[in-house]
């Protein structure tokens, strides 16, 4: 099957069960890549995340004819950080589903975007229609995969490039630049550069706590097809 679908499902799954099951997806391989990086350290969200994403995406397929303000007021009462980029992101696939336009990355994001305008707690990232994923990471993953490299394999390498470009210490940009210099994850002895350089950043106490939801939208958006820039 295509990586990249813009899609509306002709086979027995409906579109809300594939967009859950990418979202969780995305979730588990960040997981499974845990143990072995400190960077992705975050509390384990993906038990009990199923029935969330499904009212999330739920709210915006009822509200798909109303405006973003009143399709966030239904979202379900708290929006945890650490879920918040995908909850929205299924938010918007729901609407997109029910007013029976494309899933495409670009669309899912230009309309997450639109949901934060009624939102006080969003971080900039995520009003920005996840600028830093589509620029920097998301390419990298979409890629990678393209060239039949494992999802751990597309993760890492995008991770070491947005510790490259926007980590907020400058060791670590260096750092990983660096490294990416030498072929990242994909040089000689790669997959463990990385790691060193992961233990290094927790001894200089380096931590970067939205890295991890960046990476799990990086794998859900891939995916999709990109679809135009603007929508329509």
């Amino acid at each position: 099957m295509n990586e990249t679908i813009a899609f509306r499902p002709e086979g027995r799954a409906s579109t809300k069960d594939v967009v859950v099951n990418y979202t969780l997806a995305s979730l588990d391989e960040l997981e499974q890549l845990h143990p072995a990086l400190n960077l992705l350290a975050c509390p384990s969200i993906v038990r009990g995340s199923h029935d969330f994403f499904v009212r999330c995406y739920d709210s915006g397929v009822q509200h798909a004819q109303a405006g973003a303000a009143e399709t966030v007021a239904v979202l379900p009462d708290s929006l945890p950080q650490e879920r918040q980029r995908s909850g929205l992101l299924c938010a918007a696939a729901g609407r997109l589903d029910a007013l029976r336009q494309p899933l495409t990355h670009n669309r899912l994001c230009d309309l997450a975007s639109q949901f934060c305008a009624g939102m006080a707690d969003v971080d900039s990232e995520t009003r920005s229609g996840f600028y830093t994923v589509r620029s920097i990471s998301l390419p990298v993953y979409r890629r990678l995969l393209r060239d039949q490299h494992s999802h751990g394999v597309c993760l890492q390498q995008a991770l070491l490039h947005l510790l490259a470009w926007k980590s907020d210490s400058p060791w670590a940009r260096q750092q990983a630049q660096r490294l990416l210099w030498q072929g990242g994850v994909l040089g000689d002895k790669g997959e463990f550069a990385l790691m060193t350089l992961d233990d290094e950043l927790r001894e200089r106490q380096i931590e970067w706590p939205g890295l991890w939801s960046l990476l799990a939208v990086t794998g859900f958006l891939a995916k999709f097809s990109a679809g135009p820039i603007f929508a329509d």
